[in-house]
């Protein structure tokens, strides 16, 4: 940018402390905001874009914060040499974190602006840089998000680049005398190399070199085409494990070999409160392990530079979090990796670490910038899985429908049980309350997920509670009302109410209606879905979404995240679940993996709750936690059949 900045804002402090020599690469990454003398507007930050709509959202924040023009606004993110650190694009964190940071960035240049017009320092004459420094603390700006008025009607920023195809994913970067990468990979979890014969590989044209490093096998070669066809003559032998364990008796297995639960909340004596209640209800429930299947497969181009440091450009959640994994796996200073994100199609909790690393080794070895591109299959075989489950929930109840006591036991596959915590607790109001989580050996890599574990435990939650509903005969929202204090949990279920005409209802043969209510990162969400089952075929007719965020910042950018979320818990919910034996996927493409499609998105209304705070929330996963609870509600309304595992198509 050729202006000048007259304003810049540096953050400092907490959780920033620290980050000028933790990076240690030009321009300043500790700088926040800059504000030039042609009006323009650079904002930095270490967040990912990756469909969610956190460039125009952010992009949005400054030009009503300034009243500018959203095309005085430039956004820059996730280039580690550029940014401020950050700890990754998860959790539904950007606007809840950084978005208010932003606005006291944003705040803090205007008073600096209007102290130099004050003083006469603001012309050309005398035009120098101020420097402001703002802290680094994200919970100081609720006054600011509270007097910000974001409008409906802005075209997002990158909108034209996405629709003429302009925008740069991953696997559209290129470099000058780029190579292309190739791994071998083994046919199954667990697989050790036997024999390799690469003789015919080497006659292939465009073949650059053969790679073997600590169990690393890949090709290198001129072109895309070229890899692919050097790889085809790559003769390898594999010995592979001997594992039983497949999709149809996963959820056996889970059980048996999990381990000891945690303990995470133990409130009363629920044995004696078991005991004691008029009626106990008893459910299993069970989620399949389930793909991220976005739509871009990982990609990754590496360059090792002249001074020996390495630049990776690459589709991934967290530019500073790739650096620290490429560091420690190269045995480099994180200062000496520059680590670029690109467009990234697509996440939901996904996108591999290890491409990043395979290009550069590969790069390193073949002293070419280098290039690896997954195919569909090869996405769809080694990333890693949303972990499966199986949930036990003992519930007891009195005689005027109170419930007594919520024990709740889950087996969560995989080593990391802080994935299938989120969403475990009760919101219900109840005398005794135990809730236990396990992991459980996963013979899959498995990894986050969109809410990570919290759709799976409110599958298991908001399923049971239709079931001791039903059992007693009682209307499943008023029987949720009725066990709830919590106001912004009933203020969303009576706002779906009314939205969804729930009182007035028609009940039709093959038609069902079913409710659902959760929490996600600092969010409260209630759904109602209405579908038509005919034979085996569902068909979701319509969802309503009440949804408590705290202050809406931007309410286009909310409602499509929103509806982004209904989609895909819908594909979760309906058909998806990931097919396995002995260690190998099964259906690794959309042909076998069954998504949602256009045809199959229903009518979607979301309304936005005033809820008891102004400080924003999270939105792009609370909206997944409920839909699978609702839908399946709904199904067991429309057939009365029971269903307590997913995905339901398979169940009819």
């Amino acid at each position: 940018m050729s202006a000048k900045p007259t304003v810049v804002v540096r953050v400092v402090g907490p959780p920033f402390a620290g980050v000028i020599q933790q990076t240690g690469l030009a321009p300043d990454p500790s700088v926040l905001l800059e504000v030039f003398s042609d009006s323009s507007i650079t904002f930095y930050s270490g967040k990912v874009e990756y469909g969610q709509g956190i460039r125009n959202g952010f992009a949005r924040m400054i030009s009503a914060a300034f009243d500018t023009s959203i095309e005085n606004v430039n956004i820059v993110l996730a280039d580690t040499a550029r940014v401020p650190f950050d700890r990754g694009t998860t959790g539904s964190a950007s606007t809840r974190t950084v978005g208010v940071q932003l606005l006291r960035a944003t705040e803090a240049a205007k008073n600096e602006l209007k102290a130099r017009i004050a003083n006469g320092s603001d012309n050309a004459a005398s035009r120098s840089t101020s420097v402001v420094e703002i802290s680094g603390e994200d919970d100081a700006g609720e006054q600011l998000v509270e007097a910000l008025t974001i409008h409906n009607g802005s075209a997002r920023v990158d909108g034209a680049e996405r629709v003429i195809g302009a925008t740069v994913y991953a696997h559209d970067f290129t470099l000058e005398n780029t190579a292309y990468g190739r791994i071998i990979r083994p046919p199954s979890v667990g697989a050790i190399l036997a024999r390799l014969d690469v003789s015919r590989a080497e006659q292939v044209p465009g073949f650059v070199c053969l790679v073997q490093i600590d169990g690393l096998i890949g090709v290198v070669a001129e072109s895309k085409d070229a890899v692919d066809n050097v790889a085809s003559f790559i003769r390898a032998r594999w010995n592979e494990q001997d594992d039983d364990v497949s999709d149809w008796n996963l959820p056996a297995v889970l059980k048996d070999r999990g381990n000891e639960p945690v303990l995470l909340r133990d409130d009363g004596d629920t044995v004696d409160a078991l005991a004691k209640a008029d009626r106990v209800v008893s459910g299993v429930y069970y989620v399949p392990y389930v793909a991220n299947a976005q739509m871009e497969p990982s990609a990754a181009t590496a360059k090792w530079n002249e001074d020996g440091s390495l630049t990776v450009w690459c589709a991934n959640r967290g530019p500073f979090t790739e650096r620290s994994y490429l560091a420690d796996r190269l045995g480099m200073e994180a200062e000496d990796i520059r680590v670029i994100v690109q467009e990234v199609g697509g996440s939901f909790g996904t996108k591999s670490q290890t491409v990043s690393y395979e290009a550069a080794i590969l790069a390193r070895e073949s002293g070419r910038p280098v290039k690896i591109s997954y195919s569909r299959e090869e996405e769809f075989s080694i990333s890693t899985v949303r972990p499966a489950a199986v949930m036990e929930i003992n519930a007891g109840i009195d005689s005027d429908g109170k419930l007594m006591v919520w024990d709740y036991t889950a087996f969560h596959a995989g080593d990391n049980p802080f994935r299938g915590r989120r969403g475990a607790d009760s919101p219900y109001d109840s005398e005794a309350v135990r809730i236990r989580i396990a992991d459980s050996p996963s013979p899959l890599p498995h990894g986050s997920y969109r809410s990570l574990g919290g759709a799976t435990n409110h599958f298991g939650r908001e399923v049971h509670i239709d079931t001791i509903a039903r059992e007693l005969g009682l209307d499943p929202l008023e029987f949720r009302l009725n066990n709830l204090s919590n106001q912004r949990y009933r203020s969303v279920l009576e706002t779906v109410a009314e939205m969804s005409g729930w009182d007035s209802r028609t009940k039709n043969v093959g038609l069902g209606f079913g409710v659902a209510v959760g929490f996600d990162a600092g969010s409260y969400v209630a759904q109602v879905a209405k579908v038509e089952v005919n034979g085996r075929n569902v068909s979701v007719e319509r969802v309503d979404v009440a949804f408590d965020c705290g202050k809406v910042l931007n309410p286009e950018g909310a409602r499509n995240q929103v509806e982004g979320a209904v989609v895909m818990g819908m594909g979760t919910t309906l058909w998806e679940s990931v097919q396995f034996e002995g260690g190998r996927v099964i259906n690794t493409g959309f042909g076998s993996y069954r998504v949602p499609r256009i045809t199959d998105v229903p009518e979607i209304n979301v309304s936005f709750v005033d809820g008891l705070s102004n400080h924003p929330t999270g939105v792009g996963e609370p909206g997944i936690v409920p839909i699978a609870a609702a839908i399946t509600n709904a199904v067991v309304d429309a057939t009365g059949l029971l269903i307590d595992r997913l995905p339901i198509q398979e169940q009819l």
